[in-house]
């Protein structure tokens, strides 16, 4: 066997290992813009690979997000997209992705959007889910989410909603997510 093909086996092999490595410590971190902000300032990662690092911390935070494939595109205070692309594991036997499939993909979009806007000390725990399943959802979907600010540290409940639209950018899924949170004082 050639030495270089060795070589390049055995520097890839340790690349993946040192990023599921990093993930796994990442994803214990509360603040996912943090991690979010710590991935885009490392030059030397391409940009597809740094979504991809993010989307594996967040399965490390959030394992039940692992049973899909998909990526974060965009994350800010109160902000998250992604992308999710149809395949055979996330489908029924309609042809379509599955329902469980987008409510995950949701959860996990809108879970994002609002921990930007938590304190380190903040908690949210979803306590209700709405999908109202508007066309069938095939091919590849995006997720958005924007929620206001908080500027009421003493409410107690958090709602915010999710798109999910097809590529010809028709809404496929509306999610209503609502959230009870502890807000600590700062």
């Amino acid at each position: 066997m050639d030495h270089t093909l060795v070589l390049a086996s055995v520097v890839l092999l340790g690349l993946i290992a040192g990023v599921f490595f990093i993930a796994k410590k990442l994803g214990s971190l509360r603040d996912p813009l943090q991690v979010w902000d710590a991935l885009n300032n490392v030059g030397l990662l391409p940009i597809r690979m740094r979504g991809w690092i993010f989307s594996t911390v967040a399965g490390f935070a959030n394992p039940y997000s692992r049973s899909i494939n998909f990526r974060i595109t965009e994350l800010r205070k109160g902000k998250a997209c992604g992308v999710m692309k149809e395949t055979k594991n996330i489908s029924n036997p309609f042809r379509c992705v599955h329902a469980a499939a987008l409510v995950t993909f949701g959860e996990t979009v809108g879970g994002l959007a609002v921990f930007t806007l938590l304190g380190k000390k903040d908690r949210a725990i979803l306590t209700n889910i709405h999908a109202e399943y508007i066309k069938v959802s095939r091919g590849l979907l995006t997720a958005s989410s924007v929620v206001s600010p908080i500027n009421d540290r003493d409410i107690t409940k958090l709602v915010n909603e999710v798109l999910i639209k097809n590529a010809a950018f028709e809404t496929v899924v509306k999610l209503t997510l609502t959230w009870k949170v502890d807000l600590k004082v700062k």
